[in-house]
Order: structure tokens, then sequence, then C-alpha cells
């Protein structure tokens, strides 16, 4: 029996028990569909920030999550009968259609407490302050206890959640770049110039403030900002999430006195800075990051609880500049050190006092994990130092409204040349992209777009007047353009201020709806990255693939069976552009990733099979192909429980379309960690796993296991996701493609 209240005494908030009646309140009744109106809207109608917001910390973003694999757990057999209409509402008060299953709470809650599906935590910690996380930490240690790690849940994978751990959910750990305290969190760096060491980095001062702050983390920072030519930096604590960090950057930016700046984040207000989402590479379509790289590369700096108790702080401490392609310099060499005094009151910045670390943790290694190794696996991240850049001008959002769906129905034109002028809508927004010299633009501006699975692009640098431009003057090239008068489709432009300001209104500061939640997950196929030079010297090739997917996809969603069409979010997300040369040398971000110009759901198996043989070089009449070790080729920001290459032959997958079938499990399949990270780097994280958590405490879902061949958690083989798509919506305005 746990004594939890001898680690009470330690903690600033005593530690909760989980109470499964509490989490159906909290976690599962918020999602009932009785309750939400209108009804249609009821699976996505809870907001995430209502969620983390409840006093449990137990909400996930997916209520299902709470079972394993995010799926519908021990009521899979009742759910798969109506697999294919979707995502399907976990929780219903009522019957409100005979389709729906309806589980009394009774189920739930039994399920929830015996169930080996339970993936509920045995109790929960809100820490406060480092030393909050430390004495977790080591309780857990000494107590043989596993350790989930939580910011807000925002996971498809449910990875931070683990059946029988003590769960520190970071929600109330100390906050640092708010609106409310920029000078605890946005530094300006500024070099001076000393005897000593011309390298010395001073702060501006903290606007009238006397408090005190960790100033050789700051200093350590801006010395790296500094050498990247970055104008400032931003603190953001282990808890924060992206609607904090970016709102406080705005509110920096409403003085004209300082100097505007931008974050590279991800997109989603409840996404964590410093949590899965940054450990996973950190994709941030609509914030630069083909220009700025990803959100691993944007990181400066390192305060974090390791698993043995210890509080560190950590970072580069020497670099060659950068050359070529290179966008930053080349870490050589990363410096730890740890609190003098391990017994010192870590909730009191001003008493931290730093000295060389006494034992070896090997922060090269862990300054490779925590960046793009996947996230709760090597200790907590209590804070996380960004490069902030320069503004770089308006956001400007480009997209057609209503374009191809309008050539598609237009009856003057014959079936031919709607499909040879959507072609060409596509083909221009590819080349735009990736091969921008076709369409006479820059490197740099085609670079200053990007975009998730939305349609549209996201641009920076006066970019998006640059596509529009561009696009008029390509179609007027065309001899396609008197198909339609010779008019060009006009794409529409939207500019804003910033992201943050364009979706502040019904986003961040409405805290409302974020996603798609209280469903029973059903994903479908993980997506493949296609690699930039299949876009730079297979264009054509790529393109017979895609467009007749792209028809394909639309004819299925008319025909109300979008489960069937070929692409899932047939919309890619685009990445590329700089990425590929934004490392600092030093991260786990995986080269199939850092070398992707996107990521594209196919959800057709014959489909699927072609765009891999053009990623691997792949005879087009060779019917299998396997090559030594898998070199990667799943998004691990957007991993799903569905499927996974087989060992024997790549181009085919294991798929789990069954209840209790052995789907991901066979030794045949490729785990899910080995298809997103790649052999070669996940090996190496699993070393590095090794040595920094030597009792095991930390193993999530989706991460790395251990070198000594335990591999993953088991759990990650067991898996059961019914396939199909629940990504297609095709409304009445379509934009990019």
């Amino acid at each position: 029996m746990i004594d939890w209240t001898a680690l009470s005494s330690q903690l600033t908030t005593p530690v909760q028990v989980t109470d499964v009646n509490t989490w159906l309140e909290q976690c599962i009744r918020p999602f009932d569909t009785v309750t939400r109106s209108p009804v249609s809207e009821a699976l996505g109608a809870v907001s995430n920030y209502e969620l983390f917001d409840q006093s449990s910390g137990l909400c996930m973003q997916e209520a299902s999550c709470a079972f394993t694999n995010c799926t519908s757990g021990p009521f899979r057999d009742t759910y798969e009968p109506f697999a294919t209409l979707g995502g399907l509402p976990f929780y219903q008060s009522v019957q409100l259609d005979p389709v729906f299953p309806v589980l009394t709470d009774e189920e739930i809650i039994e399920a929830a407490s015996l169930s080996e599906d339970s993936q509920l935590p045995a109790a929960v910690v809100h820490p406060e302050h480092p030393g909050d996380v430390s004495a977790a930490v080591r309780f857990a240690a000494d107590n043989g206890i596993k350790i989930s790690v939580k910011t807000s849940g925002h996971n498809w994978m449910g990875s931070s959640t683990r059946k029988g751990t003590l769960l520190l959910n970071l929600s109330k750990l100390r906050k640092y770049a708010l609106p409310e305290t920029l000078s605890d969190g946005i530094f300006e760096c500024n070099p001076v110039e000393d005897g000593d060491d011309g390298g010395i980095v001073v702060v501006e001062p903290r606007m009238g403030t006397d408090e005190h702050y960790s100033s050789e983390s700051v200093t350590a920072a801006c010395k790296v900002a500094l050498a990247r030519g970055k104008p400032a930096i931003m603190r953001a604590g282990g808890g924060q999430i992206v609607d904090e960090g970016l709102r406080a950057v705005e509110e920096w930016n409403s003085d004209p006195s300082r100097p505007p700046l931008h974050a590279m984040t991800g997109a989603a207000g409840t996404v964590s800075l410093a949590g899965g989402w940054l450990a996973s590479g950190g994709l941030g379509g609509p914030l630069n990051m083909r220009q700025y790289g990803v959100g691993v590369d944007n990181v400066l700096y390192a305060e974090m609880v390791l698993p043995d108790g210890q509080f560190v702080r950590f970072g580069p401490s020497t670099w060659t500049p950068a050359e070529g392609n290179q966008l930053y310099p080349q870490t050589t060499s990363v410096k730890g050190y740890c609190i003098a005094n391990d017994t010192a009151d870590l909730s009191d910045e001003s008493t931290w006092s730093w000295v060389d670390c006494t034992d070896q943790y090997g922060f090269d290694d862990l300054w490779f994990a925590i960046r793009g190794g996947g996230g709760g696996n090597y200790g907590v991240i209590t804070s996380i130092y960004y490069q902030l850049h320069d503004k770089p001008g308006n956001l400007q959002q480009v997209y057609w409204p209503e374009t191809i769906f309008r050539i598609l129905f237009d009856q003057s034109m014959s079936t031919e040349d709607q499909a040879t002028m959507v072609s060409e809508i596509i083909k221009f927004v590819f080349n735009f992209l990736y091969n921008p010299d076709k369409v006479g633009v820059s490197q740099d501006m085609s670079n200053s777009c990007s975009a998730p699975e939305q349609g549209m692009l996201d641009c920076y640098n006066g970019a998006g007047q640059a596509f529009v431009d561009a696009w008029v003057e390509y179609f007027g090239m065309l001899e396609t353009a008197k198909m339609i008068g010779g008019a060009a489709p006009t794409p529409r432009l939207e500019e804003y201020s910033s992201y943050a300001a364009k979706v502040a209104p019904s986003h961040f500061n409405g805290r409302v709806q974020d996603g798609p939640k209280g469903a029973v997950l059903y994903g479908g196929d993980n997506a493949l990255v296609i690699p930039i030079n299949v876009l730079q010297n297979k264009f054509d090739a790529f393109m017979d693939l895609f467009i007749p997917c792209v028809f394909d996809t639309i004819e299925a969603s008319f025909a109300g069976t979008p489960e069937t069409g070929c692409f899932g979010a047939w919309t890619p997300y685009f990445y590329g552009g700089d990425i590929q040369f934004a490392s600092d040398g030093t991260d786990a971000y995986p080269p199939h990733r850092r070398n992707g110009a996107m990521h594209i759901y196919v959800l057709r198996e014959d489909a699927r099979e072609q765009f891999k043989k053009l990623i691997w070089d792949v005879e087009e009449n060779a019917a299998t192909y396997s090559n030594g070790d898998f070199p990667g080729l799943y998004c691990h920001n957007h991993l799903f429980y569905s499927t996974s290459p087989k060992k024997s032959n790549w181009l085919e997958d294991c798929i789990r379309s069954t209840p209790h079938g052995s789907g991901l499990a066979d030794d045949d399949c490729w785990s899910l960690q080995e298809a997103a990270f790649g052999t070669e780097t996940l090996r190496r994280l699993e070393k590095i796993h090794s040595d920094i958590d030597p009792l095991r405490m930390f193993q999530t879902s989706d991460g790395p296991g251990y070198a000594d061949g335990e591999g993953a958690d088991t759990s990650s083989a067991g898996i059961y996701l019914t396939v199909i798509s629940v990504f297609v919506t095709l409304s009445t305005t379509l934009v990019l493609i």
C-alpha cells in the first residue's frame, strides 16, 4: 500500500488519489451528446481548455484515451459494427440514435476500475515548481512506481497517461512568458565586449521588476541566440501551452517602442510548448517553420528534473559557425549544471546555485534525446528557452475559394478540360513550394510559406502576395487559360498582423473548441512522409499518383463514402524548405522527416504501395521490397495506432482491422517507434533511455524502449484501430488544392 500522505507532506499541493467517479464526472460526462446542442456538434463541442482545467488532472483530449490505444477499450466489440460511421461519441446518457451504442455509467466505471484496458494512473500530482517534481520522482523511485507526464492531454496515442502510474500534471507548474509577466519570459539579448570573453552577454532591464530569475540560464540561452543572429529569447514553463506563449509575444509586440518579435510554435492553442509537441519534433505550419526550422531547431536551453530526481540545466556550450546551407551554428559540446545543494528549496529561484554536476549524466545525449526523441521518456522539463525571431511581417493566408468545385461543376467545360485545369492548379502549388524557379519565385519566398492540413498557405515576408502574382503570370502562359475565358481563378489573400491575432477571437482568448474530442478514436492510416527529392526529381511521377488520388477522394466524398477514397486529409501537411538545413547537428529529428516535403494520409493500399515505391526508388513492377534497417516513414507528431510496414515487404502494411486479430503485434511488423524514428535513431534513443532511466520509470506508448532488448512498452504492439478516415471534410469552400 502506497503511503501517499508521505509524498503530500513534501509537496506544495497534496497528492490526489485517482477516483473513477470524479474522472467520469469531469472527463467523460462533458462529452454527453445529450447536453451538447446541436447534437451534430457534440464530438467537437468540448474545448480542451475545459478539460485540462478540471481539478482531477485526468482528462484527455480524446475521452477514450483513458483506455489502451485510445480506442474504445473493453467496449471495442460494441463499437466495431459501427466503425464506418467515423468517430463515435464515447458517452451518451440516453439513447438518441439507435445506431450509436450507449454505455451506462456503471459499465464505464467498472471498465476504468478493473479492466486491463484501463490507462488511468494511480494518483496525480500537480507540481508548482521543480522541487515538487523532484520530490515526486524520488518518491516514485523509492516505491517502485512508474511515472507519466501530462500538460494538457493533447495526444492521439494517449502517451501522457499510463495505468497505475504517478501522473505528474504540469498545468500548475510555474509559467514565465505570459502577457501579464513579460519580464519573466521574454529577454532581449545584447553582446558586451569583455576582456576575458568577448562573448559575454547581458539582457535588457526587466522593465522595473526586482524579481530574481535564473540569470545563468538566460545568459547561456542568449549566447546561443546571438550566435544564430537572433535578437531575443522566450522562456516557457514546462506546463505552458502555445496559447500562452503566443499571447505573450503579442503583448510584447503591442508596445511600439520594442522591436517586434516572432515565435515558431505549434498551431493548436492547447499544445504544450515543452512537452510532447516539442519532443516529437514540433511542426508549426502557420508559424513559418519552413524558414526557421521545426520546434526542436528553435530550442536554445533546457531545465529539467532527471529520473533520479536531480534538477539540472543544460544546453550548447561550444559550436562551429554555420557553413554552406546550414541555417544555424553546429553544436560541438553541451554543458550541464546541477543545483549545488541537493536539498535546496527549489520554489525560490533567487536561491538557485548552479555547479558542475559531479555525476556524468551525458548531457550531449540528453540534448539529443529531448529534441525529437519523444516526450515523457527522459525526465520532466520544467523550463525551456526558445529563440525568438525578428517579426517577418504580417501573416498572409492564401487560398482559392470554391475554385476547384466550380471548375468540376462547370457544364461548359469537358471532363477532360476540368481535369486539366484542376491539375494545373495543383501543380502550381507544389512547384511554388518545391521547385519555385519553375514558377518564377525565389527560394526565400517559397520558404516563407507552409501549411498544416488546412488547405491554405500561411505566408510571411510578403510571400502570400508573391504567390498570387506568380499564379496570375503562370496561368496566363497556359494553353488551358482559354478554357474559362482567359480569366485566372483568383486566389484569395487575407492578411493579419500575426497568427495569434488571426485566431484569437475564436481560439485563444475565447477559450473555445480546440480539436476533435470525445470520440472513440478511429484514425486513418498513418501519414506517409514524402521526401523533398521526390518533388524535385520525380515531379511528374508524383503528380501521376497524387492528382488521380485527389479526384478519387472527391468522388468518394460526393458519394457519401469518404472512407473508400484514396486520401484521408487530402490536403497535405506541407513542410520542407529550410527545415532540411535547420539542425544544429545534435537533435533526434529523424532524417526522413528533416528531408521530408510533406506528409499525406493515403488510405487505399494500392496507392500507398505506389507512393512507397517513389519514396524508396523501387521499380514499378516490383512486388516486394526490403532493405535492412528501416529508414523511417511516419511523422511522430501525428502518429496513430493503425498501420505499420511489414519487415518482410515494406510495400505492404500490417493493419489492425479486427478487434482481437494480431495486427501490428505480428513479428513481421515494424514497431510504430521504428516506423516513426527509423532504426538508427531509435537504437540511439533506446541507449540514452536506458542510461538516463535505469529504473525504467518513464515509458510512454509512443516512446523508445530500452537498449537491452526489452524494446518499447509491449502495449505499443497490442493495438486495435479500425482503419477508416475521419479526416475527409469537404465543404463548399475548397482551399489550396
